[in-house]
């Protein structure tokens, strides 16, 4: 289907799309601008008798959250976490939560520290529409068919660049080795996390399992990392900071998800997001109930879970974020180009099965120290 204007005002309204991104859309449609009031995108402060989801910044949302809105005229109450160490930590330091958002190669480490509870999938009225494999990710569900985790969002960490700052080699032959080309030095990024700093390493180096390495493979990786220190501008931890630096110049490339690169484009930046030879890195994050949810808020629970698994929350995450989204009837919702546009695709199993999965980091104490170490110079 196409969007007319009209659609495309209701869904800034309902939330579905940002104002950053609105009048790009317009724009595309050769519509001049319009102003519209001020629109909220999150609202935080429910009543305490509403559960409290631990989020990733963006989730929050109202669009990903209508669902729940229409049925009990509050949203859900949102605490917002940076990355998953900073939400185990205050997990396991007594912080309690009833619904959280982390990734799969996380809920094994997160189930065995006792913080999550199986989640009872009939009461989910989207389950049925999720992409079916996403519903068999290794560890998610155990052997007596307990489910652990509920998929919600997917996305690729991969390399955002600037095709019109570098060789242009890079656009017939894309490839990690661009975040080592020593002609970019002081212009390139890496994101400060084990997963998506470490495992690039990994792959580019050429471990045949990047999430179990042998310690010839450790002892690889640790010596691209070196290489790779002097290069960089920072390690970057703010998508913000990041697209600020690639629109500018500063950066010419770095590792990056789906968000920055949606973002540049609808900006106008000249940016491109790489396949690379040696594989992009697939991740898929989603929804876990906790062991300390509150049983009298068991049902919003559920509710808050649901209503992020609708199709029109998918339609947010595709045209906002850039990102995938496990309802499969959320593509069918976005046109085409626009799907295109973002690098996702109308079949989303197709790039599913394209990347590198992230899966659960074998001694990852041991490769974090590493990681410390290397950043440190050492």
């Amino acid at each position: 289907m196409e969007y007319r204007k009209d659609d495309l005002i209701d869904m800034l309204a309902t939330g579905k799309v940002s104002r950053r991104r609105f009048q790009t859309y317009l724009a595309s449609l050769g519509v001049a601008a319009v102003t519209l009031p001020m629109l909220p995108r999150s609202a935080r402060a429910a009543a305490e008798d509403h559960p409290n989801v631990f989020t990733w910044e963006g989730w929050d949302a109202q669009a990903h959250h209508l669902e729940y809105h229409n049925k009990y005229g509050e949203y859900p109450n949102f605490s917002i976490f940076g990355d998953e160490e900073e939400a185990f930590a205050k997990i396991k330091a007594g912080a309690q939560f009833d619904v959280t958002h982390p990734c799969s190669y996380k809920v094994e480490i997160w189930r065995d520290a006792g913080i999550l509870q199986p989640i009872d999938t009939s009461r989910l009225s989207h389950w049925d529409e999720i992409i079916p494999s996403l519903k068999e990710i290794p560890g998610m569900t155990t052997e007596n068919g307990d489910v652990y985790f509920v998929a919600a969002d997917w996305g690729l960490t991969s390399v955002l660049y600037r095709p019109d700052l570098v060789d242009p080699k890079y656009q017939e032959e894309e490839t990690w080795g661009i975040l080592w080309d020593e002609r970019y030095k002081g212009r390139l990024s890496m994101s400060d996390s084990l997963i998506d700093g470490v495992m690039v390493a990994a792959i580019y180096g050429g471990a045949k399992d990047p999430f179990n390495m042998t310690p010839d493979e450790v002892e690889v990786t640790r010596e691209l990392l070196r290489k790779q220190l002097p290069l960089l501008r920072y390690w970057w931890t703010s998508p913000t900071d990041l697209e600020n630096s690639m629109a500018a110049g500063e950066l010419v490339a770095t590792s990056s998800w789906n968000d920055a690169f949606t973002a540049l484009k609808a900006e106008g930046v000249n940016v491109k997001y790489m396949t690379p030879k040696e594989g992009a890195m697939t991740w898929v994050c989603g929804f876990c109930l906790m062991s300390a949810a509150d049983p009298a808020k068991l049902d919003k629970s559920y509710d808050a879970i649901d209503a992020f698994l609708s199709p029109d929350s998918g339609v947010l995450s595709i045209l906002d974020e850039g990102y995938g989204h496990a309802n499969k009837h959320s593509y069918e919702l976005v046109p085409e180009h626009l799907l295109k546009e973002r690098g996702l695709s109308s079949n989303p199993e197709e790039i599913l099965s394209a990347g590198i999965f992230q899966e659960p980091i074998g001694n990852e104490a041991a490769l974090q120290e590493m990681f410390e170490e290397v950043k440190a110079g050492l």
